[in-house]
């Protein structure tokens, strides 16, 4: 097992115990619950009845508000639940982290909002120890794996309590595991990455297309069950849980090709050159800069059929990108979390065979500002 991998796990421990001590000190004025962005529009969960809850007046929220409401009632048994959710049968369908703070919380509604962004700094630190042993299994430095941090998504969904980090945590270990020839762990991994954010179930998809290209027929059938659970809770959601209010979320979010980047472009050039326009320029315009080094990768490394599977999905979630909705692109901390797996392609990117080393870290380093960034202004400006 690779000590550079271990190591940078540990540093990365120490970096997430700091933010989030940081936050929970500062903006959050002690108050667990600012992890999970809770607005004044929708009434709180019923269990945090009675409770310090800090509100974000004026505000929607964000979606972290909803994993605390279904971790503190996953099974929806009150009807005030429903209420406190905006597509009570999306967010059902990202039950796995919900599902694991409701259980290590042992169902207790005092316990259950400290245990859920701890879960998160867990899948963050576990990120990057899978990161440095992917990276150390292709010749590379275990201590690269700190990269992981440079990723504005990952920051984002620490701090706003998301299903990202887990769910981009359980495909790494679905790579790593078919790296090394795992097929059953990477089943399992993909199996409860597909049931943290539904997308993952594309992933399954682009995966075996992968895998039937490189003819690795075993694998194959490994991971054909993989994605059947998903599929089954996403059924079952559909037919017992409402639907809610707000539209069809696929088509808020995902479109006509390149709409939604002219849109984003139009809007920057309609808005001057304020300091929050000029933030959501550069993270949008590095975004595109991942995507096009990425490509050049893949490029490179088209004849390593070992590469394919992370490909497949690399490829997936550029043309995802590409379809993106002005819905989803017009604030960094929605397109940053929804595509942080692609950035997190970017860092694996530097174990495939031939890969540009120089643009793919330049990338990264304008990434890492845009984290800093967003960590300085979210702790100590007007977040």
């Amino acid at each position: 097992m690779s000590r550079g991998a271990r190591g940078a796990a540990l540093v990365a421990a120490a970096l997430v115990a700091a933010v989030m001590l940081l936050l929970l000190l500062v903006p959050f004025r002690g108050h667990i619950t600012g992890f999970f962005r809770i607005g004044d529009v929708r009434p709180p969960a019923p269990a945090l009845a009675g409770r310090e809850v800090l509100i974000f007046p004026k505000q929607a929220g964000y979606d972290g508000q909803y994993y605390l409401a279904l971790a503190l009632d996953p099974a929806l048994r009150q009807p005030q639940t429903l209420a406190a959710l905006d597509h009570p049968a999306y967010r059902s369908r990202r039950i796995l982290l919900p599902l694991l703070g409701h259980a290590l919380g042992l169902g207790q509604p005092a316990l259950i909002p400290w245990l859920l962004p701890l879960i998160n700094a867990a899948a963050l630190v576990a990120l990057v120890w899978l990161v440095g042993r992917w990276l150390h299994s292709a010749g590379r430095s275990g201590w690269l794996g700190l990269l992981v941090l440079a990723l504005p998504g990952a920051w984002e969904a620490l701090a706003l309590t998301t299903t990202d980090l887990l769910c981009s945590a359980l495909l790494c270990a679905t790579l790593l595991a078919l790296r090394r020839e795992r097929p059953a762990l990477a089943a399992l991994a993909l199996a409860l990455a597909a049931l943290t954010r539904e997308t993952a179930l594309l992933y399954w998809v682009a995966i075996l297309g992968a895998l039937a290209l490189a003819r690795q027929w075993r694998t194959l059938l490994w991971l054909l069950p993989a994605g059947l659970p998903a599929a089954a809770w996403n059924l079952f959601l559909l037919h017992h849980v409402p639907a809610g209010t707000g539209g069809n979320v696929v088509q808020l979010l995902f479109g006509a090709p390149g709409a939604g980047w002219l849109q984003r472009l139009r809007w920057c050039g309609e808005n001057g050159l304020t300091g929050k326009n000029l933030f959501e320029l550069f993270i949008f315009l590095t975004l595109l800069a991942v995507w096009a080094v990425l490509l050049w990768n893949l490029w490179r490394a088209r004849a390593d059929r070992g590469a394919w599977p992370a490909a497949a999905v690399a490829l997936l979630l550029g043309g995802m990108f590409l379809c993106a909705q002005p819905f989803l692109l017009r604030y960094h901390m929605d397109y940053s979390r929804v595509f942080l797996d692609l950035t997190l392609l970017l860092v694996l990117s530097l174990a495939w065979p031939r890969s540009a080393r120089a643009p793919t870290l330049a990338a990264l380093v304008l990434l890492g500002l845009g984290s800093c960034a967003f960590l300085l202004h979210y702790a100590f400006g007007k977040a």
